[in-house]
């Protein structure tokens, strides 16, 4: 075995390990379907269902190949749960108290795309121009010391699904989901969009750590007078200096200061107000005390650190061509968000035994350390196993045709080091 079917082999038998940890209910259909899917996905670098079943390199025609996936995304919308619990379940052990929650509103855009089931109406970020197509969340999790990102959800909604409550109701669902899998009680960093007073009561009453840029659209009170984000920046004294972003050199001044919600007077909340060159200065509320130089600095970078998320929808428009996505049925669209972000999550897990894939990318600078390094781990990728021959097909027929003539065995996915054997 030559050393690349050897590195192919491993990642193989990671992707199948993983496949392994879904929950029981789950049919052992769905079970390959998440399997070859997340796997097509990886290898295409898109989210087109010809191109994804072109990378399983079955023994038969494509448009079979096409088809059962194309039939099995569209009936199983179970598969997106799936995908969330099993990412979640993966991803979460590794994230730390001293790293910061990510979380932030986003958009597919399908304007291209009238007849898409339950499309609604959301503002284009990239343009912003409202056009059709579906909000999404996402939310990962960022280690400002390391610099290491890991993707903990991403999940496409629609106003015109079943359920839907309020977009309010949505984050605060995917922040209690994500957080009934943590084993500490990380910081949430959240833009402007996140200053409502519907999740500022959630957050104070439940006591989240949050840290939210206002939107200076709310009064908040302060030395018993009740002023703007803005007009306090003015008025307020900024004696401390420390840089943007970790290691810096150049500072800027910035104040601290208490204040509170008219709606909840006796609940303190920090401010932080950075004055940075720009016309209007940045403002940060926290929900966490904020005492001396040190941790406001601290916020501050926590702040422009959850640049990670915005860099993720990037990753999965760009590295997945999310957007070129050609399926109109809503449960497709859901099930393919999902198993891109499982895609992503685990390159993420593996990003520091990521060396044969950064070899494999044919980076410019090699010698120049990556801040993202998913656009080259996915290329490393996709010229891995684009020299494979044949992918899953065998290994999932032999074992099949054994269950049909030997005694019955252990389910396909209970052992995942059983794939590496087969496949030598």
């Amino acid at each position: 075995m030559t050393q690349d079917a050897r590195e192919r082999a491993k990642w193989k038998v990671r992707l199948s390990g993983w496949v392994d940890g879904l929950p029981p209910l789950i049919k052992r259909p769905v079970k390959k379907l998440i399997l070859e899917t997340t796997f097509g996905i990886l290898s295409s670098g898109t989210l087109k269902q010809s191109e994804i079943a072109r990378a399983l390199k079955e023994p038969c025609r494509l448009h079979h190949t096409q088809k059962r996936l194309s039939r099995m995304l569209a009936r199983h919308s179970e598969a997106s749960w799936a995908a969330e619990q099993l990412q979640l379940q993966r991803i979460a052990p590794l994230v730390n108290e001293d790293m910061i929650l990510a979380i932030d509103p986003g958009d597919l855009n399908r304007d291209s795309a009238p007849g898409s089931e339950l499309r609604g109406r959301v503002r284009d970020g990239d343009k912003g121009d409202i056009v059709g197509g579906y909000p999404l969340l996402s939310v990962v999790a960022r280690d400002v010391k390391r610099g290491k990102t890991l993707p903990l959800i991403t999940r496409l909604l629609s106003p015109g699904r079943e359920g839907y409550r309020s977009e309010n109701r949505d984050i605060l669902s995917v922040m209690e989901e994500v957080q009934r899998h943590l084993r500490t009680r990380p910081l949430w960093v959240i833009d402007r969009g996140g200053d409502r007073g519907k999740l500022w009561k959630v957050w104070i009453e439940d006591e989240w750590d949050v840290l939210v840029r206002t939107a200076n659209q709310r009064y908040w009170l302060w030395r018993d007078h009740h002023k703007t984000a803005q007009q306090i920046a003015k008025e307020l004294p900024l004696k401390h200096r420390g840089s943007l972003r970790r290691g810096q050199k150049k500072e800027v001044p910035f104040g601290i200061t208490r204040v509170a919600l008219r709606e909840h007077p006796d609940k303190p909340l920090w401010m932080v107000v950075v004055r940075h060159g720009k016309q209007e200065p940045l403002v940060l509320v926290t929900t966490r005390p904020v005492r001396g130089r040190r941790q406001g600095e601290r916020l501050i970078h926590s702040y422009l650190d959850r640049w990670a998320c915005e860099e993720g929808y990037r990753f999965s428009k760009q590295g997945f061509a999310l957007e070129g996505v050609q399926a109109r049925r809503f449960a497709t669209l859901q099930n393919l968000v999902a198993l891109a972000s499982l895609a992503w999550a685990l390159l993420a897990a593996y990003q520091d035994d990521g060396d044969k894939l950064l070899e494999k990318a044919r980076r410019q600078k090699p010698k120049k350390s990556l801040i993202f390094p998913f656009y080259s781990l996915l290329a490393g990728w996709q010229r891995l196993f684009r020299a494979a021959r044949v992918i899953f097909h065998p290994w999932l027929r032999h074992r099949r045709n054994s269950r049909a003539t030997a005694p019955p065995q252990p389910d396909l996915f209970d052992n995942a080091s059983g794939l590496l054997g087969a496949m030598r």
